[in-house]
């Protein structure tokens, strides 16, 4: 297990470097509505059922494009990480030209409703902020490539899989943690979280995106066979 988790993590991080969940998720919990905690639980399972269904996907697709191959390489997974790392780049462009994403655009969007919309209308939001997080599920995919084509047991990647996903939800799941545990006490750190994510969510975005596209495309050509 120890191998295999270290080889997903630096992608599992990257992927949780996620300003667009983070500032969905500080927007709602910095919000005055009493449900404020009910709404941010749903937005944790929002994005998680988009995450467990992508990775389903990308875990079925891959099996059925090249079955498992043990310990060599193949063009396969030159592909997947190269393509991922061509389509993070892609991101980095669009983000240094200034344009707004649509993650950029659903925080204002959502404070419209804040005060109105139902508990159940933020899994919703939850999961269109994993959609539209694209740089999110293009690391993800590398990781499922390479937790479902390992020589671990069944039980090691399920294990594996599971702490990759706590980790790419933390940006939904560590401030509605911290709210559960502290109440109103977190308020302002996270409102200190929230002006500071808003500030600088697009230079954040642009340095995940070109760092790990970096390291994704390095990757890909040493997996040529």
């Amino acid at each position: 297990m120890g191998s295999l988790l270290v080889a997903v993590l630096p992608l599992a991080l990257g992927a949780a470097v996620s300003p667009t969940l983070l500032a969905l998720q500080l927007l709602v919990l910095t919000g005055t509505t009493d449900h404020r905690l009910a709404r941010a639980w749903a937005l944790v399972l929002g994005s998680a059922l988009v995450l467990g269904v992508f990775s389903i996907l990308c875990a079925t697709v891959l099996h059925r494009v090249h079955p498992h191959h043990g310990s060599h390489t193949s063009v396969t997974d030159a592909v997947v990480l190269l393509a991922s790392g061509a389509l993070l780049g892609l991101l980095a462009l669009r983000s240094l030209a200034g344009r707004p994403t649509v993650g950029e655009r659903q925080p204002s969007a959502i404070t419209a409703r804040l005060g109105t919309a139902s508990t159940g209308w933020f899994v919703g939001v939850g999961a269109l902020g994993m959609v539209v997080n694209f740089s999110t599920l293009l690391l993800v995919l590398p990781a499922i490539h390479e937790i479902t084509h390992s020589t671990a047991t069944t039980v090691t990647q399920v294990a594996v899989f599971v702490v990759v996903a706590v980790i790419v939800l933390l940006p939904v799941l560590g401030p509605v943690v911290l709210v559960t545990v502290l109440g109103s006490g977190a308020d302002r750190m996270l409102a200190a979280a929230h002006t500071w994510v808003g500030a600088h969510s697009r230079m954040i975005a642009v340095v995940i995106e070109v760092v790990f596209a970096a390291y994704l495309v390095v990757k890909g050509v040493r997996a040529l066979p």
